[in-house]
């Protein structure tokens, strides 16, 4: 080898993974799983990561993460066998099974979400896209800027036109839209350069197709758009 210490996981799938300990980037626990993370060697640097889910006993989550923390930390053999599923082997008497094998290279899609009704976001909503349907009247509303935090990010595509208005709303404690629509036949847009709380989809007028993008930045959401004419989408 090169010097390095590395990890193995096998599942019983024929499916089996290995990288270096000095690529893992860290590990997230849930109920009965942890995933472990490693730099993707298989993609260009800090695109992605490879993840790692091991199925765990129930309750014993944080035991056996110390375990396999410990394991990688205290590597005596220069190649180490975590979880084998073949043969039944683990580095802790918690880990039960490879669960899965994910690489970085693989396609990576959002999660999309539809919308036909009134809707309150959340911060845990963050990277999704929506979409929206005007079947009837109603309002999403934003989480505070406080709880969706820097970098929080959504999008929203209209796609089922109808005579009603979708409204997009921060909380009614703020004024924290800001930013500009484009109109794609090029003839402008509503903006905002002060914090606003309304974006219209508006009733009647507002056409399949029509996208906004929402960022956080701590202090304002920024919306960002396009729309088929200048009367589809409203920011006041």
């Amino acid at each position: 080898m090169d010097g390095q210490n590395y990890v193995v996981f096998h599942n019983d799938g024929n499916d089996s993974y290995m990288n270096s300990t000095a690529n893992f980037k860290g590990a997230d626990v849930g109920t009965t799983f942890i995933d472990l993370y490693f730099s993707a060697v298989s993609v260009a640097s800090n695109t992605g990561y490879d993840k790692v889910r091991l199925t765990v006993t129930a309750t014993k989550e944080e035991q056996a993460l110390e375990d396999v923390g410990a394991a990688m930390a205290g590597a005596k053999n220069p190649v180490m066998v975590i979880a084998d599923d073949v043969n039944g082997n683990y580095v802790s008497d918690h880990v039960t099974a490879v669960s899965t094998i994910t690489l970085a290279s693989q396609v990576q899609t959002r999660v999309v979400e539809a919308i036909a009704t009134t809707k309150s976001l959340e911060a845990s909503d963050s990277g999704k896209i929506f979409t929206v349907d005007q079947g009837s009247a109603y309002s999403i509303t934003l989480p505070t800027v406080a709880q969706a935090g820097a970098g929080w990010h959504a999008t929203f595509f209209l796609i089922g036109q109808a005579s009603n208005a979708v409204e997009i709303i921060p909380d009614a404690t703020e004024d924290t839209l800001r930013g500009a629509i484009t109109s794609a036949d090029g003839s402008g847009g509503p903006s905002a350069e002060t914090g606003v709380d309304q974006l219209i989809f508006v009733s009647g007028t507002a056409k399949n197709g029509d996208r906004v993008d929402i960022v956080c930045t701590g202090s304002f959401f920024e919306c960002s758009g396009v729309a088929h004419d200048n009367d589809h989408i409203t920011l006041a």
